[in-house]
Formats: structure tokens, sequence, C-alpha cells
């Protein structure tokens, strides 16, 4: 995956954090995967169709994913992600992939996401994609996430 097309997700998750008050994200790592595989119990999945194919994955531990869901809804306690929690996480990823589309865009890259679809459960592999997938790891004051971009 060319670097150019990378930049923008990285951005689009930074900005969508700041912008909901969770100015503590910090990139952490960069690894490169054989196919599109996550080991966490939150999975958010984004399809991309266009100039650019493939899907986008953000990825967290469960105790991230409530921290996460709790900051979103004000504070509010988030002991268990039922289908409010669950909707702002579908929210955010949302919200990422479209900041980081828009950048493509200004860029020349014409693509359309699909819905975001939340997989979640613990003992879990989840294999969405046979492509090579760029993950990026992230941490901030609600935990550790990665995202994961697998581009044909």
């Amino acid at each position: 995956m060319d670097v150019k097309y990378v930049n923008p997700f990285i951005s689009g998750l930074i900005n969508t954090f700041q912008m909901l008050n969770m100015a503590s994200i910090k990139r952490t790592g960069l690894a490169k995967r054989e196919k599109l595989k996550t080991d966490n119990e939150v999975n958010i999945i984004i399809g991309m169709v266009g100039d650019l194919k493939g899907n986008v994955v953000l990825s967290l531990p469960e105790s991230t994913a409530r921290n996460i869901a709790s900051t979103m809804m004000g504070g509010m306690p988030v002991p268990e992600l039922d289908m409010m929690p669950k909707s702002a996480l579908c929210e955010l990823t949302n919200m990422v992939t479209g900041n980081s589309i828009s950048q493509l865009e200004q860029m020349g890259v014409a693509v359309n996401i699909t819905p975001p679809m939340l997989i979640n459960g613990k003992n879990m592999v989840t294999m969405i994609s046979q492509v090579e997938t760029l993950v990026i790891a992230f941490s901030c004051n609600e935990g550790p996430l990665e995202m994961n971009i697998a581009t044909e």
C-alpha cells in the first residue's frame, strides 16, 4: 500500500479522536500482516469501493471499547457493550473513515464506504480478507486500539 494512501487514515483517526475530546491519542506502532486478521474482542469493519478497494477495521480490546463509548456518551458508565455503546463505536468508525475518505478525495482518489459492521466476542479470531494488511497501533487514555487497512 502506498504511504500517500495511509496518511489520510492516520490523520483521520487522530482528527476524529481529538474532535471527540480524546486528544491523548498517539500512534505507537506500524506493522504488516499477510492477511486481515484481528485478535481483539471488538472489531468494526467498513468496506471501501472505488479507486481503493478493501476494508478498514478498527480493532479494540473490550475494555478500550467500553472506555471510548463512555467518553463519547459524556462519561456515562459502560459496564457492558449493549446496543447504545455499540452504536457509538460504529459511529466513531464511520466518522474516522469518513474523515479519511474526505482527505483521499482531496487527493483525487474516489472512494465510497459501506455502513459499519461491528463484530464482538471473546476468543474470536476474525479473518476478513486474504490481502496484505497494514496495522497501525494507537494508544490513548481510553486504552490501546489498532486500525487495520487492507486494500486490494
